[in-house]
């Protein structure tokens, strides 16, 4: 209790350093703020995207948008540490995120907010960002004058995505709709690695990400290898475990390195439906290897192939004991988001 209380007030404190306005960073900082669109139906998602960043340890902003055209939804934001909630006031949310502890700030690009709203009219509608303040691991502030602009364009559906090794890929598409949506991204030099395996804090990130956290306070994790979760990935894992999505082993080991079987990921699919019973007749699984699916896989690998959710390998293989890649983490995703 101690310890979160702890972690509370530091971001507390944090916010407060935001608002005063103390010492810029150093000259040579650039960094820049960008913002991209998805559509739905009547749904739009902003991604917003800190790009040529430097230690950045926290960060506040504004998003103004057109609220005669758009109604806001959610906001999830930070890969580890504390959010606040967002705070919408007329057609303002303020969006606030902060690490925790003597840690390093993160470089580069960073995905820093992803924004739902509802399409209330149609044609064009204008977002902006503004009063944007960024605070290095030092407790130094920058970024005030920081700014982007952006138009929703009436019956847009997507930003362009460039990713070189997908081409051609079975899933090309699937990934395209993936990173548009903001819940996966590829990597720096503009790959996204289809075919490599996924381990289980990427998995956890992946998904959370993409069904949304649930915005409760979770209890720090118990596993004998929690210190082992990168702390990227530590509030994703911390989500998942505390839905049930997720659990350890019977060494009270979480194995956040340990890549991930498909075996594995279908039962976290499944369990992130929240369904509270799972069938117990697997019977109907059809697969040419069904009986290597572990007894405790098999309800949810019959859920999961009933609902379209999972299919198998060539050769009608299920291939339970097969580590998942990149590629099938996001058409297993897409397929769930799909039954929400």
């Amino acid at each position: 209790m101690l310890k979160k209380f702890a972690e509370i007030f530091g971001l507390v404190m944090i916010l407060g350093w935001l608002a005063s306005g103390t010492p810029a960073l150093a000259a040579d900082a650039d960094p820049s703020i960008s913002l991209k669109s998805t559509s739905s139906g009547s749904e739009v998602t902003i991604v917003v995207t800190g790009e040529h960043l430097k230690d950045l340890y926290a960060y506040d902003f504004i998003l103004t948008y057109n609220a005669q055209k758009l109604a806001y939804q959610s906001a999830t934001s930070g890969a580890s540490g504390f959010s606040i909630d967002p705070i919408v006031k007329n057609s303002d949310i303020r969006i606030a995120h902060t690490k925790v502890g003597k840690i390093a700030g993160d470089n580069g690009t960073l995905q820093l907010a992803v924004v739902k709203f509802k399409r209330l009219q149609t044609g064009a509608a204008q977002l902006s960002i503004h009063d944007v303040k960024l605070v290095d691991s030092k407790l130094n502030t920058a970024g005030t004058n920081v700014k982007a602009a952006f138009t929703v364009e009436e019956g847009s559906t997507s930003t362009e995505v460039t990713l070189k090794d997908i081409n051609g890929h079975w899933a090309q598409d699937a990934i395209i709709q993936a990173v548009q949506q903001g819940w996966i991204t590829g990597y720096s030099n503009g790959i996204f690695l289809p075919n490599k395996e996924v381990t289980r804090a990427e998995f956890a990130a992946m998904l959370i990400r993409a069904i949304g956290t649930d915005g409760g306070t979770h209890q720090p994790l118990q596993f004998t290898d929690a210190k082992q979760i990168p702390a990227w990935a530590l509030v994703y894992v911390e989500d998942a475990v505390g839905r049930s999505i997720m659990n350890g082993y019977e060494n009270g080991a979480f194995g956040p390195n340990k890549l991930i079987t498909r075996a594995e990921m279908a039962a976290m699919a499944i369990r992130s439906l929240n369904a509270a019973e799972v069938a117990k007749d697997s019977s109907k699984l059809s697969f040419a290897d069904s009986s290597l699916i572990p007894a405790w896989a098999k309800p949810y690998a019959a859920e999961a192939a009933q609902k379209g959710i999972m299919n198998g390998r060539s050769g009608n293989l299920f291939a339970p004991s097969a580590h998942a890649t990149r590629a099938e983490a996001v058409v297993v995703i897409l397929a769930l988001l799909q039954q929400k």
